[in-house]
């Protein structure tokens, strides 16, 4: 039986005491039960960590573990908008097999993250294993998996070395079909969430969807979750995905409605990506995933039309404003 607690946003299962006590069986607010452990495992009860406890557990993040990660730096939120199967979670996935290798995004280089095993559980489903050429796209993101909303961390750093910490939503489309739906319904509390909080969005458009027997549905639900973002959007920026951009474009009427649909909603700050899980090196699928984020984070930091601020260089002969070491 998993352990529980009397305070909320309290998670001893994951050894996370929000009383602070490194050893749970002296937290007066644990809920203790017969065959219950510290660590989940058999005679563990009373195990102290030593030190070894860490605010965050590499999964997902919830609410609660952007707490410590707010502490040093503005946190910007990244909103991922679409309905189920749209590509969400595999742009993610794709975000991170791209990082993994080696390669950048545009203006920002890898600086840590707080949930690598987290991306490494989606990004897995992209990449060869046991000599196989065999790959999977991940699983649908349920509504009931761990923690939700579903947070992912990247610490990144910019061409000055500033540290920006970038937070993307794995949040399931089945929050925002109740969304675009009714904006009050119980079901749509995370996607609400979501708008209220997000600093920029990607809203994703299934392209097999727009391709096949049911386009007509697809097209009412994008323009419909394009009508809510839209609502008190501001200068937030918005960014239109064509998701699986690999199927063929037999309607091309259909995109150009919807891109005029949300071009009359007048987000300010609005740009379109195609991507793919497939390569195709005309169309730089891969390469738009990095640009997507890129351009999100640049629209976010910046003011349309404002130069970066310069950084005075300094000009002192104190070595300690300096910080250099005096040598030999």
């Amino acid at each position: 039986m998993p352990l529980k607690c009397n305070t909320s946003h309290c998670h001893p299962e994951d050894n996370e005491c929000q009383a602070g006590h490194h050893s749970l069986s002296v937290c007066p607010h644990l809920i203790r039960s017969e065959g219950a452990t510290e660590a989940g495992g058999p005679n563990t009860v009373g195990a102290e960590l030593d030190g070894r406890r860490v605010s965050w557990t590499g999964s997902a993040m919830g609410l609660t573990d952007l707490e410590p990660l707010s502490a040093r730096s503005r946190i910007l939120l990244v909103g991922l908008v679409g309905m189920e199967n749209a590509g969400k979670t595999t742009f993610l996935a794709l975000l991170f097999s791209f990082l993994r290798r080696g390669q950048t995004i545009p203006g920002y280089r890898f600086a840590g993250s707080n949930t690598l095993p987290g991306w490494e559980l989606i990004a897995g489903f992209l990449t060869f294993r046991d000599g196989s050429n065999q790959v999977s796209f991940p699983p649908h993101t349920s509504r009931n998996a761990g923690r939700v909303p579903g947070l992912l961390h990247l610490a990144l750093k910019d061409v000055s070395g500033h540290l920006i910490d970038v937070v993307f939503t794995d949040a399931p489309g089945e929050w925002f079909n109740e969304w675009r739906n009714n904006q009050k319904a119980d079901a749509a509390v995370g996607a609400e969430w979501i708008h209220q909080h997000g600093d920029g969005f990607l809203l994703f458009a299934d392209c097999e969807e727009l391709a096949g027997p049911n386009r007509g549905t697809a097209r009412m639900e994008i323009q419909m979750l394009a009508d809510r973002l839209g609502t008190n959007l501001g200068k937030r920026p918005l960014g239109l995905v064509w998701a699986k951009s690999d199927v063929e474009n037999v309607r091309p009427a259909l995109r150009e409605k919807i891109q005029g649909y949300i071009q009359a909603i007048g987000p300010q700050r609005y740009r379109e990506f195609a991507i793919s899980v497939k390569q195709d090196e005309q169309q730089h699928w891969h390469k738009q995933v990095l640009e997507t984020v890129s351009w999100l984070i640049d629209t976010i930091r910046h003011e349309p039309g404002e130069p970066l601020p310069l950084i005075p260089s300094a000009n002192t002969d104190d070595l300690f404003l300096l910080r250099r070491s005096v040598s030999s």
